[in-house]
């Protein structure tokens, strides 16, 4: 052997020994990369503090679903309190008006002392055993607010109001008897339709009352032209004998029994007669005449509308 073939001998080997030395290194540093974490310091911190954060809402959620556990049921319980109440009130309120608007629990009163007040007169049932009293129209006048000597008083159960009718009538009350009695029925709404009473013979004047106080003597004549003739001075408006303002009755004069027929007729009917679009009521007048009557520019009908 040469020495140029030991030579290359040599070369190749170490040719060899530098190349697996160099794919070692390779493969430790493929190692390495994979050993090394990949996440950095701060997304370690925030995955901790949103962890902590998750952790603290979970917290927060259930206890207040705890708190509203607890205060749900007494929610429920006040309200249905507070409904039944409610219930209760609107109950014994309804069960008031219906003993209000009704005639047996009520009673009519005459014959009250005029000097007496409305104390007195409840002083005087509850004293003679009739203290259940829920409500007293007693009727006054205007000017003075005294009472007038009659009205109507409500008690709560209809036993008091019967006692009072059998045992109260004729007692007295200062110095006056007492007229205790059951009140009429009432009358129905003006417009509704009534029953009306016969004719008296030859009777050709109505009285007619629920006027408007604006209506003249004009305005009621038209409204009741369509029934008959009216004579000339036909219609007469009774009116304040200061202020000549209207107090919402009237009478009406037709030439024949006919016409006043015919009035009373209609007026009973559903809907009626309407003056200036209210409905009146009517009924046949008997009476004589005022000889102090007025027309409304305060003179005297009987020399305005001489028969």
């Amino acid at each position: 052997m040469t020495t140029a073939d030991v030579k290359s001998k040599k070369r190749k080997r170490t040719r060899k020994s530098k190349s697996k030395e160099f794919h070692d290194s390779d493969d430790e540093k493929v190692d390495k990369v994979d050993k090394v974490d990949t996440t950095s310091p701060n997304d370690n911190l925030e995955s901790d503090e949103k962890d902590d954060y998750e952790k603290g809402r979970d917290e927060k959620d259930e206890a207040e679903e705890g708190v509203n556990n607890t205060l749900k049921p007494k929610r429920k319980r006040k309200r249905k309190r507070k409904k039944k109440n409610v219930e209760e009130t609107d109950a014994s309120a309804f069960e008031k008006d219906e003993k209000l608007n009704s005639i047996e629990h009520t009673i009519y009163v005459e014959g009250i002392p005029f000097d007496c007040t409305e104390e007195d007169v409840k002083d005087f049932f509850i004293s003679n055993g009739c203290p259940d009293i829920l409500e007293m129209r007693m009727s006054r006048w205007q000017d003075t607010g005294r009472l007038r000597g009659f009205g109507h008083v409500v008690f709560d159960e209809v036993s008091s109001a019967k006692k009072a009718i059998s045992d109260l009538n004729g007692k007295n009350l200062g110095k006056r008897y007492l007229n205790i009695q059951a009140p009429k029925q009432p009358r129905k709404s003006y417009g509704d339709a009534v029953t009306p009473r016969e004719q008296p013979e030859g009777c050709s004047v109505c009285f007619v009352k629920n006027l408007p106080y604006d209506a003249t003597e004009d305005d009621i004549h038209e409204a009741f032209q369509i029934c008959g003739r009216i004579i000339e001075g036909g219609v007469r408006v009774a009116r304040n004998f200061s202020t000549r303002q209207s107090k919402g009755f009237g009478y009406v004069e037709f030439k024949n029994p006919e016409g006043a027929l015919s009035a009373v007729q209609r007026s009973a009917k559903s809907g009626g007669l309407r003056v200036l679009g209210r409905p009146v009521f009517v009924d046949y007048d008997e009476g004589r005449m005022r000889g102090s009557f007025k027309t409304q520019d305060g003179r005297l009908w009987s020399k305005e509308h001489k028969k």
